[in-house]
């Protein structure tokens, strides 16, 4: 089963805890009062964000897997001021630049290595405006170390899962087996497996650098304190280097 196939049926159930609503208003209090914006949403998944970021403009998201853009699309198909697409943060491509670019929700620590984040960071500086603002965050290897060799079970509604992660110092793999109620009683059993990447201040830094971007503010997750050491998601405010 290809990443997401599954676990895209139940994203937004197992990611009930994850508060758009916040991560909505942290991204405003960035951007002050720009409105009317050209927004790019890297790794979109359901569109849940998506949906939210139309209020400060037209958004223009991908993500590459195609089961989640299925979800997204029952989200957004009436909005017309969302659009979407199938792409990779390494690859995108598109005709246009935008005033804002985003990637949240640690969709860049499933990058593995830091050539794979350059390449992504030198996309993101051909599309984004001379005055535009790039917005990211990253789970870090304080959060990773806290999960540990964490085993979860959950009986929900609709689903059964069990999940597991592992830290190795630089990769944290988590394992899903759901099995998924259908229409008739039965369920459907999936497995999946997910790596994200623990990257360091300095790395993350110095690959903007090299790109052509610098950080322009680091935050601990979406407040507006200063990242540390021992910050488990650590918000990134960029620009370009000029």
């Amino acid at each position: 089963m290809s990443e997401y196939e599954g676990f895209s049926l139940i994203y937004d159930a197992v990611m009930a805890n994850y508060d758009y609503d916040e991560v909505f208003r942290w991204v405003k209090k960035v951007l002050g009062e720009r409105e009317g914006l050209a927004i790019l949403e890297m790794a979109m998944g359901t569109g849940k964000l998506t949906e939210k970021l139309t209020d400060l403009g037209t958004v223009m998201g991908f993500d590459r897997s195609e089961d989640m853009l299925m979800q997204a699309y029952g989200r957004l198909y009436k909005n017309p001021r969302a659009k979407w697409v199938k792409m990779d943060m390494r690859h995108f491509s598109f005709s246009t630049s935008f005033d804002l670019i985003l990637c949240l929700c640690d969709g860049l620590n499933y990058l593995p290595t830091e050539a794979d984040l350059l390449t992504s960071f030198k996309q993101v500086r051909a599309h984004l405006k001379e005055d535009g603002r790039f917005l990211f965050d990253l789970n870090t290897a304080a959060r990773f170390r806290e999960y540990g060799d964490l085993k979860e079970i959950r009986d929900e509604e609709g689903y059964f899962m069990t999940w597991q992660n592992h830290f190795d110092g630089r990769v944290n793999r988590y394992a899903i087996t759901a099995f998924l109620e259908e229409e008739d009683g039965s369920y459907t059993r999936f497995d999946e497996v997910h790596d994200e990447y623990a990257y360091s201040i300095d790395t993350v830094e110095n690959v903007l650098k090299e790109a052509g971007m610098k950080a322009l503010a680091m935050y601990d997750g979406y407040s507006f304190s200063p990242a540390t050491e021992k910050s488990k998601r650590i918000s990134f405010v960029a620009g370009i280097d000029k």
